[in-house]
Parts: structure tokens; C-alpha cells; sequence
């Protein structure tokens, strides 16, 4: 997946809209990226794209670079 592709399944995990969300948006600019959110975020980093995270991993995140970070450590971003 391109790094255009990932940001707009990260808006889709949170429904925010795609201007909204660059790599730069920390997770205090995101309302949804709460604990809520963060289980999410791990179902749907299981269910898209195969990868098991702990949920401590997920609480590290700080900003969608992060997130960013985490796909392309597992060979999911280009």
C-alpha cells in the first residue's frame, strides 16, 4: 500500500476525513483514537492487514507517523 492508501484507511479507522489526516496528525487531533478507537485500530490492523500487535504497542502511538512507522516495519507500506 502506498503511504496515499494507508492515510486514508487510517481517516476510514477513525472516520475522519481524508484532508484531515496527514502523518504529522497526533492522536490528541483525532477525537476517535481513544481506547475505543485503539482497539480499532488493533482489530483492523489484524482483520486488512495480518498484523498481531499488543495493545501496549498501540498505546505508544502518538501520530499517524507512527502508525506509518508500524506498516512499513511490517512490509505493508512501499
Amino acid at each position: 500500500m502506498t503511504q496515499e492508501e494507508a492515510i486514508k484507511w487510517i481517516a476510514d479507522i477513525f472516520e475522519e476525513p481524508i484532508g484531515r489526516i496527514t502523518p504529522e496528525t497526533s492522536r490528541m487531533e483525532i477525537n476517535a483514537w481513544d481506547s475505543l478507537g485503539i482497539l480499532t485500530l488493533m482489530a483492523r490492523f489484524d482483520e486488512d492487514l495480518n498484523i498481531l500487535l499488543a495493545e501496549s504497542e498501540l498505546q505508544e502511538m502518538k501520530s499517524v507517523s507512527d502508525i506509518l512507522d508500524t506498516l512499513k516495519r511490517h512490509g505493508k507500506l512501499s
